[in-house]
């Protein structure tokens, strides 16, 4: 069984916001990207992201307190996200209690936290070894933080055959979900950069995510993540390495001459058609997803991110807003 120092409990806080499904929706918004903020949106949480923890282990960009952003009513809170590169080595360091890391990077966020309403902790690169030091780095944190802060956890998408599969990973829901005041699961990236193309995330893929999430975390503590993005996969490999005889063939496949000089050695040109696929959330999806989430009562959903959004999406949705 993992062992955590200390688990320290604050009041669920819930703050009413403008939807009758959800009673939180939240959005995430780049540093420099204020200016696609909604007016008179149905946000009732801004994750303003990010703080990164650097190479150094210090903490560096983001927001230093909560961005100006056009009138909402009523006003929402504003929630500190930290990140770490994803460099699982890093992350093994900086959680280890053993080195001076660790303690620093706690008292940095909280003192950066001090103008937020909140500290979101979005570290995803965390190997299984590293499950037991990421908990308890996770409520070191939220005994570092004065007690009106909300403390918030980002984790990555899980479902029963994958914990099955995989019993000792980091992510663990039931006891995430005993530190944190929300834990926000990021239901995309079922197809990913690098990967395969295919549905950033599919209903099928989110219906089983979303029965493990309702299975392992409180539902008072639950923000399901939505994507708003698309994704973009070519198919044909267009840089490579040659050894010489095959760059011959290929200026012969290609019916190219080459150029030569004795500075720059041999070179070719030619123009050729590659195959992009390209899978992106529409209306359609992102209200199925939203019917999905709202089918058994939960805290609320949170939207990656502004700016990313399909034109006036925020704009009489009856799931989004109050009737």
């Amino acid at each position: 069984m993992k062992l955590l120092i200390t688990v320290f409990l604050l009041g669920l806080s819930v703050t009413a916001g403008q939807a009758d499904s959800f009673p939180e929706v939240w959005g995430y918004l780049m540093k420099g990207e204020e200016r696609y903020f909604p007016a008179h949106s149905p946000i009732t949480d801004v994750g303003c992201f990010s703080a990164e923890i650097d190479g150094d282990g210090n903490l560096k960009g983001g927001h230093l307190s909560p961005p100006s952003l056009p009138a909402t009513h009523p006003s929402p809170r504003f929630h500190l996200v930290v990140t770490m590169p994803w460099n699982p080595t890093l992350a093994h360091i900086y959680l280890n209690p053993e080195l001076p890391f660790r303690s620093r990077i706690i008292a940095e966020i909280a003192e950066r936290s001090k103008n937020f309403d909140g500290v979101q902790i979005d570290f995803e690169s965390i190997a299984k070894e590293d499950g037991t030091a990421y908990l308890n780095f996770l409520a070191a944190v939220k005994k570092a933080l004065p007690e009106n802060k909300l403390f918030s956890v980002a984790v990555m998408a899980r479902w029963e055959s994958h914990k099955k599969a995989n019993p000792d990973d980091a992510f663990d829901y039931p006891f995430i979900g005993m530190i944190a005041d929300r834990v926000v699961v990021m239901a995309y990236d079922e197809h990913y950069r690098g990967g395969s193309p295919g549905p950033i995330a599919s209903l099928p893929w989110c219906r089983n995510i979303y029965a493990y999430a309702l299975k392992t975390i409180p539902p008072e503590k639950l923000i399901m993540g939505i994507p708003l993005y698309g994704r973009s996969w070519q198919k044909e490999k267009t840089t490579d390495a040659f050894r010489n005889p095959e760059v011959w063939t290929d200026m012969r496949i290609n019916n190219c001459r080459p150029q030569s000089s004795s500075d720059e050695g041999g070179s070719y040109h030619y123009t050729t058609n590659v195959t992009i696929h390209v899978h992106f959330e529409d209306m359609a999806s992102l209200n199925a997803k939203m019917e999905l989430y709202c089918s058994t009562p939960i805290q609320g959903i949170a939207f990656w991110r502004i700016s990313q959004e399909p034109l006036n999406f925020w704009k009489n949705n009856r799931l989004l807003h109050s009737e």
